[in-house]
């Protein structure tokens, strides 16, 4: 009898293994076993290659896109040069083999409360993943509220998902979507700056008062964000995160502050750009 499957370690074989930005990749794994696979955007899985000496080399990642029926489950991931994991992920080809176990975390679905007038949907790099794998269950599913996302990135080569963005704005006309950029080209027309310095114009007091906020990425902006919401008025149950990395970042009360002062919104700052 099997216990607590989510510390079985189970095979998996790749699909997918595709570049689709510089540095970030999308991970389509297919359960090889006959154990259940069904997992969701926001699920955590711990993936594993075989070292040589024997054992793992393990590493957690966030499960972007759900497909149970298939049983497969993608996950988007930055590839860190000189980093243990994920240069050995990125040579995978379909058909390789590698091993997983889970799930941890919660899904997105399930952190979004219903009682939320609307769903903002926040992210830096690579935690655009999961965050549009959500938008794409929860619309599909006949979610009616009003979706706004918004992923921050350091240039625009770093973009992820436009194509995928651009058909569900297509599809769903209660979804929208805007991309920021640190450092970008000249003739970048849409919102410029970190997340904690963009986005915040945009959102009316009764919008951080009545929507779900849901932030994933690195630490500094997820701990930034959420202190800055919880003092502009959001309702503690309705901001929800998963951080990447930092995770013991704790903001100051200038940084706390200063992005607070930014909650004052600006009808000119909130046209949709799309990314060209």
């Amino acid at each position: 009898m099997i216990g607590d499957r989510t510390q079985l370690w189970r095979p998996a074989q790749v699909i997918e293994n595709r570049a689709i930005a510089r540095g970030s990749v999308w991970l389509t794994l297919e359960a090889a076993d006959d154990l259940p696979a069904g997992y969701e955007p926001g699920h955590v899985l711990g993936l594993g290659l075989p070292n040589p000496d024997g054992g793992y080399q393990r590493h957690a990642y966030t499960v972007s896109r759900g497909e149970p029926d298939r049983r497969r489950f993608s996950h988007l991931y930055r590839v860190i040069p000189h980093g243990r994991m994920t240069p050995r992920l990125a040579e995978l080809q379909p058909g390789d083999s590698l091993s997983f176990h889970g799930p941890f975390h919660t899904p997105v679905q399930d952190e979004i409360r219903p009682t939320a007038a609307g769903i903002i949907l926040i992210a830096t790099g690579t935690g655009i993943g999961p965050i549009f794998g959500y938008a794409e269950k929860t619309l599909r599913e006949g979610e009616p509220r009003l979706i706004r996302l918004y992923a921050g990135f350091r240039e625009q080569a770093d973009f992820c998902l436009i194509r995928e963005l651009e058909a569900l704005g297509r599809d769903y006309s209660n979804f929208e979507w805007q991309f920021t950029v640190t450092s970008p080209l000249p003739e970048w027309q849409g919102l410029t700056g970190r997340v904690t310095e963009s986005i915040p114009p945009l959102f009316k007091p009764e919008i951080v008062e009545t929507h779900h906020f849901h932030l994933v990425g690195n630490g500094g902006m997820v701990q930034l964000v959420r202190q800055v919401l919880f003092r502009s008025g959001a309702p503690r149950d309705h901001v929800s995160t998963e951080t990447y990395f930092n995770h013991h970042i704790e903001p100051s009360e200038s940084e706390i502050a200063a992005v607070a002062a930014r909650f004052r919104y600006s009808p000119a700052q909130h046209t949709i750009e799309r990314p060209g």
